[in-house]
Order: structure tokens, then sequence, then C-alpha cells
């Protein structure tokens, strides 16, 4: 039998901004972290959950019990109050997930939030300075073994440079401002893995990286759409903003293995790996 607190979470769910989920915006959340006064889905929960509980106290909806001072926190707060506190200053270059997005970037977003509070202190936000440096593990080339390598970037120069020596020249130079970065969980095996594609001598390349620590490489991913939001700002100064943000690097619409041919009846058929990429293939 329901209980009269059950009933007035349910009734608090048909609030404006209750009914989805408060960090990644899925329909019908069914939990809560009633110390920060939120509803939020299964997946968000279990990120909540592994902040631990001297940051977010979460709880089924209605498989736990609910305690009137609890369920009178949910009442005061609210997903949009919540919003209005934690997401008060989110850069227009951060990404904000929604529930298809890789594990990495909602984590991160949770977390930078509510445990990091990046966007009640915008001092916190190192992604936004126009510079990074720091080590990557790169695949290489010929062996697909990934080795440390050193990334600079310099939204000033529009570059983003790697060194395979940290006192040499660099062993690559990519633009930033054609540069496509996606996360790549899937095809490195690592949920802390990021693609870099760009395109040389009329050729498309790309560049696998990752990091041990997921907010690392959060922040690579952050400082590398930040720069290139501020160099397009530059580049186009009466294009409005929202305008330039659609043109911010986005997932690859389709990936996956083709049978190709040559242009010539006897060329055999091969196997190649195709990318759509911004009306692009």
């Amino acid at each position: 039998m329901v209980d009269h607190n059950q009933k007035l979470l349910q009734e608090l769910l048909k609030k404006p901004g209750n009914n989805v989920c408060a960090d990644c915006g899925s329909p019908e959340p069914d939990w809560a972290s009633y110390n920060l006064g939120i509803f939020i889905c299964m997946r968000c929960a279990s990120i909540h959950r592994g902040m631990g509980a001297h940051i977010s106290k979460v709880k089924h909806l209605k498989l736990d019990r609910w305690e009137d001072s609890q369920v009178q926190r949910m009442k005061e707060v609210g997903n949009v109050t919540a919003k209005n506190k934690y997401e008060e200053r989110v850069p227009p270059c951060y990404r904000r997930p929604n529930r298809c997005d890789p594990q990495v970037l909602t984590e991160q977003w949770i977390r930078a939030k509510y445990e990091r509070e990046e966007f009640c202190h915008p001092e916190r936000q190192s992604y936004l300075s126009g510079t990074m440096e720091g080590y990557l593990m790169k695949r290489g080339k010929e062996d697909s073994r990934y080795q440390m390598r050193k990334f600079v970037l310099c939204e000033s120069e529009d570059s983003l440079k790697y060194h395979v020596q940290e006192n040499k020249q660099p062993k690559g130079i990519l633009k930033l401002s054609e540069l496509n970065v996606v996360f790549a969980p899937a095809k490195i095996g690592n949920m802390n893995s990021m693609q870099l594609t760009f395109t040389k001598d009329g050729s498309t390349r790309h560049i696998y990286v990752y990091h041990d620590e997921p907010e690392v490489i959060n922040n690579w991913y952050t400082a590398i759409r930040c720069a290139q939001l501020h160099l397009l700002q530059v580049a186009f100064p009466s294009t409005p903003q929202s305008d330039l943000i659609s043109r911010l690097p986005k997932d690859f619409a389709r990936e996956g293995w083709l049978w190709k041919t040559g242009p010539r009846p006897s060329d055999a058929h091969r196997r190649r790996w195709f990318t759509l990429d911004n009306r692009k293939l």
C-alpha cells in the first residue's frame, strides 16, 4: 500500500522540471537525491551514489521508505531551483549530456555540478583559459601501442601540439579550428578516451588518446570545445552565439564497416571503415 509520503512524492513529480532527470533529462525519473532535493534517473542515481553520501543521498521514490523531513526537502527544492543554483554559470561551450551520451561525459557533468561545484565557482573552470598542457596516452600509427605523449593546447595559436620528447619540436601540430573531437570508449576499449579527427593532404586522419582519470580527459574535451568557440567568435563577431555553438564538434552521425570497390570493373571489394561527419562521408 502506498504511504502518505510516497503520494506526496508522486505529486511533486508533476511539477514543472521534476518530470525529467535533473542531470540528463531522461523522462519519468524514479530516483531522487533527498539532500540535494532533485529527481533523477537510475543511471544518474548510480553516479550520485558513487560520489558518496556526504555529497548526495539517494533513494528510490517507491521502493524506499521516506521520512517527512526528506519529502519536505524535495518540496522546498526540486529540479528547477537546484538547476538555478548548480548550473548558474555553465559555460556556453560545455556539453550538457543527455541520456544517450557516454558515461564519462555524464559522470563528469554530475561531479562538476555537485562535487566540485564548478558552475557555482567559475575560477574552478580551468578549461576556459585557452591553454592546457598535460600527458595523454596516444596510440601509435604503426604498432597500435599506446605511449605517453605531452599535449599542448594554445588557443592564441589555433593549435594542439603533441611531443614525443618534451624538449624537442612537436611531432604533430593540429589546427584547433579544423579539429573534431569525440569520446571513443567503444573503439579504444577505455571509458576515458577521445578520438581527434582532422584532414591532412586531402585524407581524413584520426588520433586516439586516453587518460586514466576521467576528469582529465573531460577537461581536455571541454578545453578544445571552448577554444574552438572563442576562435569562432573572433572569426564571426556578428554571428549569434547559438549559431556558433551549433558548429562545435558533434558525435559522428554514423560509423561502421562497408565493402568498397574501385572505379574499374575488375577492382575487388575491400572492407573499409566509413564515418559520416557533418554531411561528409
